[in-house]
């Protein structure tokens, strides 16, 4: 049973982390860190504002969590 649980988390968490969100995320915690560092988890999606995009969200997310360790 715990396989089955482990498989269909994998299998859902997958798509979850290739969006553009996630790609905006890494983006910015890269460019503070540098291209080698680890990329913590990307966090959930916050609302996206009027004039913006997710990716742009996500470099702003990465960018502050690469600030704050």
């Amino acid at each position: 049973m715990r396989k089955l649980l482990l498989a269909v988390l994998l299998l859902t968490a997958s798509p979850a982390l290739a969006d553009e969100f996630c790609d905006g995320f890494e983006e910015g915690y890269k460019t503070i860190k540098g291209d080698v560092a680890f990329v913590p988890f990307c966090p959930f999606e916050p609302f996206t504002p009027y004039g913006s995009t997710p990716f742009r969200e996500g470099i702003k997310a990465g960018i502050a969590a690469a600030l704050k360790r």
